[in-house]
């Protein structure tokens, strides 16, 4: 049993550390992609405020405002970073 264990560690430990970043931009070092995504994310959040937790669920309200609140979290975010330069990978420039 403990002969598995150790392989099993090596394969979760890199899908632990990679963080997936949904935009490219060819003209920077993939190592910056990661920093620029949680530069913007971390933006989006001081500007929306929006956070996602479960709390307060069956309220009608609440449940719209937290849609609005995410999909005002989602624009700014995507502003960020098509202002740096990048573009998401699903619609990749060619």
């Amino acid at each position: 049993m403990k002969r598995f264990a150790l392989p099993m560690i090596c394969l979760m430990l890199p899908a632990c550390a990679a963080t997936s970043v949904p935009w490219t931009n060819p003209d920077v070092p993939k190592e910056e992609w990661s920093r620029d995504y949680s530069g913007c994310r971390r933006y989006a959040d001081r500007d929306v405020g929006w956070r996602d937790d479960d709390r307060d669920t069956g309220s009608v309200f609440r449940d719209y405002d937290r849609h609005q609140a995410k999909k005002r979290y989602d624009a700014v975010l995507a502003a960020c970073m098509i202002d740096r330069g990048y573009v998401p990978i699903s619609r990749k420039k060619e």
